[in-house]
């Protein structure tokens, strides 16, 4: 493991009093579940009343969670990803329909965040080489070659033949910004199907919980702190939502002393600037994934000035100075602790 390299950073956010201050409730059974998917850990936790139903659920939540990674996954090749990178400017892909899905409403978040979340930067993610061996600085050069192939409005969906298309010969799309998020909502919908109404699940920081905590109170969300990785920067109380966070400190290296992370800014090619973390509240974790990156690229201006216009939605952002910054809607709703 490279020690340049905070590889346990992926997990960006915290459930507190899960074990410790959940209160026992009569008859109430506690069911968790790990496992190591999507390059990250995942932790699945629900209380249900009868053991093999809660038990029944967790392996129909998980089955769904891999089988949507073998749709998503551009590193995997028999992945439908995969095949429409590989068909970059040739022809249209049949794809599974989930994944329809998640390219439709990732071109939507591209529109709707003016660019700054663009699932065509895969090109140049692939230059930087972010957690492989391979991690280097690109040359001006060779940016400037893969900026060419990043627009989203060139990703063609057609609904009624079920096809992905890339116009443009050699781009390629990466969904790791958004389809972890889509991939826990579904593991979601799974458990909701059936019959659980209190369950905490955690993919590597996407987190989603249902309902409140099996005594009726709120599920307690610590965000990490982007500088200090043990510590807790602030704490929301939330229920029957999700919230994700995005970090300059999830995936990092260091070259003549300067620290590159991999959040990219797709009109650059380069890591954005300004932020350390912004954590996104929403009703969903897709949504909520996809706001957390196109906020970290937009900055904190753009970002709140987005977060404020849109309903539901809320926002917790660290500047590189350190300083919190609450959306409107949270005022008084979450504890600051540094």
């Amino acid at each position: 493991m490279k020690k340049n390299v905070i590889l346990y950073g992926l997990a960006v956010l915290l459930l507190l009093g899960l074990t410790v201050r959940t209160a026992r409730v009569p008859g109430e059974k506690k069911l968790a579940r790990t496992e190591f998917l999507m390059d990250t850990i995942v932790n699945i936790v629900v209380f249900s009343r009868d053991r093999q139903v809660g038990e029944e659920a967790l392996r129909l939540a998980f089955n769904e969670m891999e089988r949507l990674e073998a749709l998503l996954d551009r590193h995997l090749d028999t992945s439908d990803v995969a095949k429409i990178n590989r068909a970059a400017g040739e022809a249209p892909v049949a794809v599974a329909g989930e994944t329809l899905d998640v390219v439709r409403k990732s071109l939507q978040a591209g529109a709707q965040t003016g660019g700054a979340f663009d699932i065509t930067v895969a090109p140049v993610l692939s230059l930087w080489g972010f957690g492989t061996d391979g991690e280097k600085v690109p040359s001006a050069e060779e940016l400037a070659k893969a900026l060419r192939l990043v627009d989203f409005q060139k990703v063609m969906v057609n609904e009624t033949a079920g096809t992905v298309f890339l116009e443009t010969k050699g781009s390629e799309i990466d969904l790791g910004g958004i389809a972890k998020g889509y991939i826990v909502d579904r593991a979601a919908e799974i458990l909701l199907a059936q019959g659980v109404t209190s369950a905490y699940l955690d993919a590597g920081g996407d987190i989603r919980v249902i309902g409140t905590k099996p005594d009726g109170s709120p599920w307690r969300i610590g965000v990490r702190h982007p500088r200090n990785r043990r510590d807790v920067i602030a704490v929301i109380e939330l229920t029957d939502c999700a919230i994700v966070t995005s970090g300059d400190y999830e995936r990092f290296f260091v070259a003549g002393d300067v620290r590159y992370h991999h959040i990219i800014d797709p009109s650059t090619g380069y890591p954005a600037k300004g932020l350390a973390s912004v954590t996104v509240v929403a009703p969903d974790a897709f949504t909520a994934d996809a706001l957390s990156t196109a906020g970290f690229v937009l900055g904190l201006e753009a970002a709140m000035d987005l977060i404020e216009s849109m309903e539901d939605i809320e926002a917790i952002i660290v500047s590189e100075d350190g300083k919190v910054h609450v959306s409107s809607g949270l005022e008084g709703k979450v504890t600051i602790l540094s």
